[in-house]
């Protein structure tokens, strides 16, 4: 197929760009010269740009619609709420919902709302300061938590003292990307950063430095970069050894909670942490994220010892998404994970038998609701290190030559319950036509 005309939304990026810095909200959605494209509207798996293209929604707004567009359910929860109350105030919907996520949620004891995932792991890593009085924190290499100065990028030059600093990897895109000007100079000095399913590191660093840290903070399936899954005992260990040091374990399922299983990436794998933060699909798309868990540690905020705040939490529109949204992903006993399941297997063994067709290394890695592909010779890459050196250059290449054709996918293929067979078979035979342009 021809590659979409734009000229609509190339109009509209060259006017945003004398208002908005590169007429774009978020650094990473863009390249200094990107043309992004401006959607009108959306419906299923679909949406429509400025120009009357069509687009099959892999990126779900970087993951959030796990319902696909327009779910008649959420819209008809957010229009009721809308007539009742949609100011800032305390509503008994903000109970509803927390009984929602604790029914699903095994850490979650205590549930607290925020707007952004953002917001809820920084709010998360001050209840484990204050619950153990402890300083640092130890996060992985690759995995992203919001875009704080502590939390975001940065390089580890002596892995036997793994404090990060400002800097980059030439062979690594993510290390460039992740690093910012503006950074507080002392920013990296409260965290440890380690490659992730390295069990042995962790448990030399928590020997070593056990007594400083307050919590190992993770994605539980390194959802942004490379798809790696847990290796196996890997998420066992880091609860057997948080247990053991008396550490707070965080698992960051901004991403995976509500999209890889109705009981999250901990229910998915079996493995309880201490806290737990959700966003994105928690909403079904709405702005709203979530610190929860054991309840011992969250009563640091119930006792005010640490402080949590903001005038959007527990938004009465947010409130009324959350209780739509996971009242669809309960419906007939999850068959909207069962669907996303058979869904995203048959992309990606679609995806895997057109790589072998083109003579092309393409990874694809994850779980069926959010695979991550890269070209690279390896057959599997288990942490960010492992996976250096990828063909950064095609893999880019590949995304802009699907988005031409009508494929959304912001580096990753999300699936939705909307998604069809007739979705899939249309991608792939899209992709087969970029890879012959590979």
């Amino acid at each position: 197929m021809q590659p979409y005309r734009t000229i609509e939304s190339d109009k509209q990026a060259e006017l945003g760009r004398t208002v908005i810095p590169a007429a774009s909200m978020s650094n990473w959605r863009r390249s200094v010269d990107s043309h992004p494209i401006y959607m009108t509207h959306a419906n299923g798996a679909r949406l429509y740009d400025l120009d009357g293209n069509e687009y099959i929604d892999f990126s779900l707004s970087y993951g959030p619609a796990v319902l696909g567009h327009s779910n008649e359910h959420l819209q008809r929860a957010l229009k009721k709420q809308v007539d009742r109350l949609y100011t800032s105030n305390v509503n008994e919907l903000q109970i509803a919902a927390a009984l929602k996520v604790k029914a699903h949620i095994a850490s979650a004891e205590l549930v607290r709302f925020a707007c952004s995932g953002t917001e809820a792991n920084a709010g998360a890593l001050r209840v484990a300061r204050a619950y153990t009085g402890r300083q640092k924190y130890v996060r992985f290499n690759g995995h992203y938590h919001g875009g704080l100065d502590h939390m975001m990028g940065g390089i580890v030059p002596d892995p036997r003292n793994p404090v990060p600093v400002p800097g980059e990897h030439d062979d690594d895109p993510y290390s460039r990307s992740a690093n910012t000007k503006g950074r507080y100079i002392g920013a990296f000095n409260e965290c440890f950063m380690i490659e992730w399913n390295d069990l042995l590191a962790l448990k030399r660093l928590l020997n070593q430095d056990g007594e400083k840290i307050a919590a190992v903070l993770m994605e539980p399936t390194m959802v942004n970069n490379f798809g790696c899954m847990p290796e196996p005992g890997f998420l066992e260990g880091a609860r057997q050894l948080s247990t053991k040091y008396g550490v707070v374990l965080i698992f960051d399922e901004v991403l995976t909670g509500f999209r890889i299983d109705l009981k999250g990436a901990q229910g998915y794998f079996g493995v309880t942490p201490d806290l737990t933060t959700l966003a994105k699909a928690l909403g079904g798309g709405f702005p709203v994220s979530s610190t929860c868990g054991k309840r011992e540690i969250m009563d640091t905020l119930t006792r005010a010892e640490a402080i949590q705040g903001g005038t959007y939490n527990g938004h009465p529109l947010a409130m009324a998404a959350v209780i739509a949204a996971i009242e669809e992903y309960e419906r007939d006993d999850g068959a909207v994970y069962k669907h996303i399941e058979k869904m995203g297997i048959m992309l990606k063994n679609g995806l895997d038998d057109l790589a072998k067709i083109h003579d092309q290394p393409l990874l694809v890695q994850g779980f069926p609701g959010a695979w991550t592909f890269v070209f690279s010779e390896r057959k599997k890459i288990i942490n960010q290190a492992d996976g250096r050196g990828f063909d950064f250059a095609k893999t880019q290449r590949f995304g802009e030559l699907l988005k031409a054709r009508g494929v959304l996918t912001s580096h990753r293929f999300c699936i939705s319950a909307a998604h069809t067979k007739e979705d899939i078979a249309d991608t792939l035979a899209r992709t087969d036509e970029v890879m012959e342009l590979l």
